[in-house]
Order: C-alpha cells, then structure tokens, then sequence
C-alpha cells in the first residue's frame, strides 16, 4: 500500500512551502537556505520505496533519510549525483549520473531494502549499493538548497 504524503508534510530548517495547483513549490527563507526541507511525520524503516514527482528551477533537488542524502543538480556540478550513506553518512560522488532537466518533471525513485539501495531518475538506474540499513527509523524529507526550488507534485511511500 503506499500513501501520498505531499499534504501532510511540514516545513523544516526554514522551508517555506507554497501550494500550488501541480503540487508544492519549496524553497528556503533566508540566503542560502541550507538543509530546508519538507518533512514526513512518520517515520519509515526498510523495506519501502519513495517515489517523488519533482522538478528544480536551478540545482539542487535533494532527498532525506536518516544520515543519507541523494543530491541531483549539485550544486558545485551539476552532473555528479551525491549520495550520502544513510546508515553512516559517507558522502560519494557519482560522476555523469546526478543531472536532470530544470523545470521538468521527474520521477524520482529511492528504493530502501535492509542490505541495499538504489536510485532510479525516470525509470533509469542512477546508482545501487549495499548497506546495513534494516536497523534505522526516521523521517523522508525532500527539499532545494542554495537558492534553488523545488516544486514537488507528489510524494508517495510505499511499505514494501
């Protein structure tokens, strides 16, 4: 079963959220508005997948899940996807893997399995790995950073 959370999702570290008929378009009070987010209420342990439709006006589109961050559109290059290890925040760069098209929609696909994970952009794998992350329990968040923005037309998790 999985479950539209866009609605019930709440701002966080200076998120504003405007809604808007195609969904939520998040950006940061301040200059820089690093690390705001949108964030779920509940918290998600694997086995799930987060789906996101979403798109950037800029750079930075970036999900959350405990220690672990996935960044398409980084900002220090836009082609590199960073991935930060959600169970020990190990940060990898992934070079030719992190752009998307600014303002288009995207789907976006963070399957989480106790052992693994791998990301999907549009139906492509963008990167798998292993990891120990059977054991952690938080919040997804998803948001822009360094004056980009984000405009999230839905956010589903699925309990696999």
């Amino acid at each position: 079963m999985s479950t539209d959370l866009l609605s019930s999702m709440i701002p966080f570290f200076g998120c504003v959220i405007e809604r808007a008929p195609d969904g939520a378009r998040l950006t940061g009070a301040g200059r820089n508005h690093m690390n705001a987010v949108a964030i779920t209420c509940q918290v998600f342990r694997a086995p799930f997948t987060l789906k996101a439709v979403a798109k950037t006006d800029s750079t930075n589109l970036r999900l959350y899940w405990h220690l672990g961050e996935i960044i398409l559109n980084w900002e220090c290059s836009v082609r590199q996807l960073r991935v930060h290890d959600p169970a020990t925040g190990k940060q990898r760069g992934i070079e030719d893997a992190g752009f998307i098209t600014v303002d288009q929609w995207h789907e976006i696909v963070w399957e989480i399995k106790p052992g693994s994970m791998r990301l999907l952009v549009d139906g492509q794998l963008r990167y798998d790995q292993e990891g120990e992350y059977g054991n952690i329990e938080a919040p997804l968040a998803i948001g822009p950073c360094f004056g980009s923005a984000v405009t999230v037309q839905s956010f589903t998790v699925e309990r696999v």
